[in-house]
């Protein structure tokens, strides 16, 4: 009981914290990449009565969105578009993410440690995945398919490995959430989901060669067929279609080698942005671009130590879980390096949009350091130190982030609401005003019509919401 209540308040304190942030500052405006889906796109056709399967599977920028068009539209039919009930399920999202790694991160440590240590414990990486340096995932309706990939993509992993590693009885969960986390409700973390998943295996096979029975490998070539014919499903005419031209990823990669090096230190920034979130990066000038790049260099090093950790400790052992995180960290943002350098912002990458993935890499840092720590109470000086600056790297970078967002946090409360104003007089609104919605402008004023022809979003009441 005492090991619960300790657990809950882990839980309860950081998530708190998050419900009031989004409650205070989030609105219910369509914004940026939900304007193009309006007109030209599933809405106008749900409501000119010409929706068509094809229309719920068509890509934007080579991403399916089914999950998210299918409740888009169910919003449109039975909230009028202005319910706000994506963004607020999106901390229960982070709380599921949460409570995944508990199971993993408790069945790592239980042999060593008693419930109420893990509990306790367990509040350095609730203090992570509940941080609001990832505010653009916590206040943008669109995000709600970033972060509900997250919980279905751990889960994948786990439902995955044990399948493979205990037998049949977990074939079920094996063969749904996958498809779940890619077909249903991928997003751009899904791009990383397959390479992190291979070379996690790689690694299993070579750490765990008394498991590789046949029915181990049985199960093996169950699960690539799967996966195979799952990606092929996604895949299949990926690129026609799509809401936005897009130019292709060999344009892209074509880009980040004509450029190495700033394409590295795009890379690095995006590593430094997990702790030093943007935020900090415009409100002082004593964080510049470069300054964020040499951190995310030493966030790099932290990642490498708490790889080399990891196989030293023989973690994988109990459990491959933060390994996997790590990896698709690594994935996801040289993925958003390729994909997002070549549009001429150097500092694309340390988007707070992206940091809601980093940070289960910093997770799975942290949750490395403390078993090890657990296991390897006799280890150097050395490793206890660099731990112990790792430790005090990351939290600060957080807790000084974390306060920067909350000051701010009236400013970016007026600018939203400015968009409703913006929106009243959507005929009238100038050039630049429109531009606040992070689309072409004439895409947002031909949306925002068609809005308010059919009275949805902020036409459906006079009264702006948050008001």
């Amino acid at each position: 009981m005492r090991a619960k209540m300790i657990l809950a308040l882990s839980y309860l304190i950081p998530f708190s914290l998050v419900c009031i942030y989004i409650s205070t500052t989030a609105t219910n405006y369509v914004y940026g990449d939900e304007i193009y889906v309006i007109k030209g796109g599933i809405i106008e056709n749900y409501l000119n009565g010409t929706l068509a399967l094809a229309d719920l599977w068509r890509p934007f920028l080579s991403i399916r969105a089914l999950g998210y068009s299918i409740l888009l539209l169910a919003d449109v039919k039975w909230f009028s578009m202005n319910s706000i009930f994506f963004i607020l399920m999106i901390p229960f999202f982070l709380l599921i993410s949460a409570s995944l790694m508990f199971h993993e991160y408790r069945k790592s440590l239980i042999a060593d440690r008693s419930p109420e240590f893990i509990a306790a414990s367990f509040i350095f990486l609730s203090f992570i995945i509940f941080n609001v340096i990832q505010w653009e995932a916590l206040t943008y309706r669109v995000s709600f398919f970033i972060q509900s990939a997250m919980p279905l993509i751990i889960a994948s992993f786990i439902s995955l490995e044990s399948y493979i590693t205990k037998g049949r009885k977990y074939w079920l969960q094996a063969f749904i959430l996958p498809v779940l986390a890619v077909l249903v409700f991928g997003w751009t973390p899904v791009f990383a989901f397959a390479p992190a998943l291979g070379l996690t295996f790689l690694c299993f096979v070579m750490t765990n060669r008394s498991l590789l029975t046949k029915d181990f490998w049985i199960r093996v070539l169950i699960i690539s067929l799967l996966l195979i014919v799952i990606a092929f499903i996604y895949m299949f005419r990926i690129r026609q279609n799509d809401y936005l031209p897009y130019l292709g990823p060999e344009y892209f990669l074509i880009q980040s080698l004509a450029h190495p090096l700033e394409a590295m230190q795009f890379l690095l920034a995006a590593f430094g942005a997990s702790i030093i979130g943007i935020d900090t990066f415009y409100a002082y000038d004593f964080f510049s671009f470069h300054h964020i790049a040499v951190i995310g260099f030493f966030v790099l090093l932290l990642y490498v130590l708490a790889l080399f950790l990891f196989f030293r400790s023989r973690m994988y052992e109990r459990t491959y879980l933060p390994f996997f995180l790590i990896i698709h960290v690594f994935f996801f943002l040289a993925f958003v390096t390729i994909a997002r350098f070549g549009l001429n912002d150097i500092a694309m990458g340390m988007s707070s949009r992206y940091t809601c993935v980093s940070i289960y890499g910093l997770m799975s840092i942290i949750w490395i350091f403390v078993y090890f720590l657990v296991v390897h109470t006799r280890s150097s000086v050395l490793i206890k130190s660099l731990i112990g600056a790792g430790f005090v790297m990351i939290f600060t970078g957080l807790l000084l982030t974390s306060i920067v967002v909350w000051h701010v946090q009236p400013v970016r409360k007026a600018n939203f609401e400015q968009l409703y104003d913006i929106a009243m007089r959507v005929d009238t609104a100038t050039y630049d005003e429109l531009l606040k919605f992070e689309a072409p402008p004439e895409q947002v004023r031909d949306s925002l019509r068609l809005l308010r022809q059919h009275k949805l979003n902020i036409y459906h009441s006079t009264i702006p919401v948050g008001k």
